[in-house]
């Protein structure tokens, strides 16, 4: 029988290219395995008042959510995903949780976790967290980002990517340590798509004042800004990059999957920390803002060594391997 799935709390709708490619990959494996994906509801939605949602809820043989950065200290919108298996219409469906990051949750969570027949973590610690919550052994897939090689064109890099971060102080303390980097380019990790932003004598004077807005940052001499429409162009840019110095978790995936050296600050629930042990991978190349005053801006000095290199392909590898194994059983 064909599985008949919904997915919930797709974050490709959020204009996020690390994001996109989550959601994409994560679709494209299901589908390939032979899951029909009836509905996709976007990350925060209040699907229990989506009528199209419910209908496609009630057809389904199975939901699918994608815990991404969602579940962690007890969120309201992590509960409202959890709350779907306390559904009438979600009774006898099998209820599957991938991708997730688990942080600091209420044990009240455990309930609605014990219904869902696969549950599997995106880290080794949110892992262990629902292992002791469940009392059960819970197991852990890399970021879905990291599940297919990268198709970016391999190409000669040059210059520096400057990105952003989620914490208004960290994007500050990026902005302001833009001058140090020759050849540099503002390029986030989100994206506007409305036509004015690709305007040829408006877009320069919007970017400017959007980049001293949002960077909390003025100065009389921003550095470029660009807003890659998609996130084949984006991971495309990050591998035709000679650094890229970020504080967005998805940003450092994209950068290991094109092998671009990387800095970055530290994001929301030292995730990228996590990433990168979990990839048995050194942190050294994670940073405070301080830091960045007084680091080698060069991109040499901040090169992949061989031994790096030889070990991200190893965990690159392992982690396809991982998300293929995960995919295989949620549509099982």
């Amino acid at each position: 029988m064909t599985s008949k799935l919904v997915l919930m709390n797709d974050t490709s709708t959020r204009y996020h290219h690390g994001c996109a490619r989550v959601m994409r990959l994560l679709r494209q494996g299901l589908e390939a395995r032979g899951a029909e994906i009836l509905y996709s509801s976007p990350a925060r939605h209040e699907w229990a008042r989506d009528d199209a949602f419910l209908r496609a809820l009630d057809q389904a043989t199975g939901v699918v959510i994608n815990g991404e950065g969602t579940l962690h200290h007890g969120a309201d919108h992590g509960a409202r995903l959890l709350s779907v298996a306390d559904h009438p219409l979600a009774k006898g469906k099998k209820l599957c949780l991938v991708n997730a990051l688990f942080d600091q949750n209420p044990e009240s969570w455990r309930a609605q976790l014990e219904k869902f027949a696969l549950v599997s973590a995106r880290d080794s610690d949110s892992a262990a967290q629902l292992s002791n919550l469940l009392n059960r052994s819970v197991g852990w897939v890399p970021d879905l980002s990291l599940s297919a090689p990268s198709e970016a064109p391999q190409v000669a890099r040059h210059g520096v990517i400057l990105g952003d971060s989620v914490r208004l102080s960290q994007r500050q303390a990026l902005a302001k340590s833009a001058h140090r980097f020759e050849d540099l380019t503002f390029v986030p990790t989100k994206t506007l798509r409305a036509p004015v932003w690709r305007a040829p004598l408006l877009a320069p004077i919007l970017k400017t004042v959007l980049y001293w807005g949002y960077n909390a940052h003025f100065t009389l001499t921003p550095p470029r800004f660009e807003m890659p429409m998609t996130e084949q162009d984006y991971l495309a840019r990050i591998a035709g990059t000679g650094l890229h110095v970020t504080g967005r978790f998805h940003a450092v995936c994209l950068s290991l999957l094109a092998e671009t050296p990387f800095l970055a600050v530290t994001s929301t629930s030292g995730k990228i920390e996590k990433l990168l042990r979990d990839l048995g991978l050194d942190t050294h190349r994670i940073v405070t803002g301080d830091a960045l005053q007084a680091i080698d801006p060069t991109p040499g000095a901040n090169a992949f060594t061989s031994e790096e290199t030889a070990r991200l392909r190893v965990a690159l590898a392992d982690a396809q391997d991982r998300a293929a194994a995960l995919l295989d059983e949620v549509v099982a």
